[in-house]
């Protein structure tokens, strides 16, 4: 049986924007470690002392910083690989296209990104399946976009002599840079995923991950044209709803550390990716003989993994709908049985989440669209891979549904069944 890890990332700090750190750090000290970090000497130095210094915080944060800092992606894809104990694991591995976050350019560019994971694909065509990163605002039509991804899943690559491999197994997206999926530029381009069966792995992990720090550029997008329903996103919850308002709230130390645009701007771009977002496009989909595949990434987050899980509240939501992610994310396979999946990447660093997540696979309705990945290398500051592998993996096996456990249902048919595609037979 073939086993796969769904969510991961080798990108480095060369292939993230200039001003990454400073979306999460104060200017003083995002400034402070890009200064000793920026030579290899000065990374693994820093990150010497971080782990001897910091406890057991300091060394996950430690190798963090050495996996960003490494060289390239192929020493971030060997570190990964090398933490598995089956050497046949596929690993999918998502690009990112971060160039308008509002944190600057990157030093490769995107193209950069992009050639660089494909000599590592060149080098472990078996085992690495890469994911294309898009975003509308890559290209300047839709059109051209759509062109531009064909041509990339279309043109082979050349492992040897007799032998060649498409690079490309699927798509992924990042709404909360700063757009929706509904976007009129992302259309044609996810019609033909569609046609194809290629999947697409969008984001969706409740104030998690990146973000878009552009404060004009996220306020002027809230509510644009909904291209599938021809009217205004606020209007597709009906005539009169309010439309998304960006968070105003104040807090005295973010603001003294000169955080506050940036809290408020991750509050605000949840708007982009809540799952709520993509029922027009899913209802669009739904009614074509071979629907969109796309997988909500995180299951909602660990935190509305857990609530859920508990039936508690998850408190004040920013969105349109004031619901936890992880139920809306259910309603949505619920609705779109065709086209839904979900993983349980990062979340599943914490043993908490694994009970809720055996519950939820154990639902007839979600057995085959719940999915293993990590979210390597985001994970490293909580938890090594070969532990967050060990740690579900052990949990899974005894676990039984029909004639297989849950880590060959959730590592192996679900994330078989998503993946296949022309570029993946």
């Amino acid at each position: 049986m073939q086993f796969f890890n769904v969510h991961s990332h080798i990108f480095n700090m060369r292939n993230a924007p200039k001003r990454f750190l400073h979306m999460y750090l104060p200017d003083f000290a995002a400034n402070l470690i890009d200064r000793l970090t920026n030579t290899e000497v000065g990374a693994s130095t820093f990150a010497f002392l971080l782990s001897k210094l910091g406890g057991n915080g300091g060394k996950r944060y430690a190798s963090f910083l050495q996996v960003g800092k490494s060289r390239n992606q192929r020493e971030i894809f060997e570190n990964l690989k090398s933490q598995y104990d089956d050497p046949h694991l596929k690993i999918v591995a998502l690009t990112m296209y971060m160039e308008k976050c509002g944190a600057g350019p990157t030093e490769t560019g995107f193209e950069g990104q992009l050639e660089g994971i494909l000599e590592v694909k060149k080098e472990y065509p078996d085992n690495l399946l890469v994911f294309l990163g898009i975003d509308p605002r890559w290209k300047r039509s839709g059109q051209e976009l759509r062109e531009t991804v064909e041509r990339h899943f279309n043109t082979p690559i050349k492992v040897n002599a007799t032998r060649s491999v498409y690079p490309f197994a699927g798509l992924k997206i990042y709404p909360s840079m700063g757009f929706y999926a509904f976007d009129e530029k992302l259309k044609e381009t996810f019609e033909w995923a569609a046609e194809m069966s290629v999947p697409v792995l969008t984001h969706c992990s409740y104030l998690g991950g990146l973000y878009s720090n552009d404060t004009n550029h996220v306020n002027d997008s809230l509510n644009p044209l909904d291209i599938y329903a021809g009217v205004k996103y606020s209007e597709t919850f009906g005539a009169g709803t309010p439309p998304p308002h960006p968070d105003k709230s104040r807090k005295l130390l973010k603001w003294i550390l000169g955080q506050r645009e940036n809290m408020r701007n991750l509050n605000t771009c949840s708007y982009f990716m809540e799952p709520a977002s993509f029922k027009t496009l899913l209802d669009y989909h739904s009614k074509k003989e071979r629907p969109l595949k796309i997988c909500f990434a995180h299951f909602g987050g660990e935190s509305h993994v857990l609530d859920e899980y508990h039936e508690r509240s998850s408190g004040d939501i920013f969105g349109m709908i004031p619901a936890n992610w992880c139920a809306q994310i259910k309603d949505l396979m619920l609705k779109y049985p065709k086209s839904v999946y979900t993983d349980i990447a990062y979340a599943v660093g914490n043993s908490k989440t694994h009970p809720a997540f055996w519950k939820e696979l154990q639902n007839p309705a979600f057995t085959d669209k719940i999915m293993f990945g990590t979210d390597f290398f985001m994970t490293e500051r909580i938890l090594p891979e070969k532990d967050d592998y060990a740690s579900f993996k052990k949990y899974a096996l005894p676990k039984n549904i029909s004639d297989n456990n849950a880590w060959e249902i959730m590592a192996s048919q679900n994330v078989e069944s998503f993946l296949t595609s022309k570029y993946y037979p």
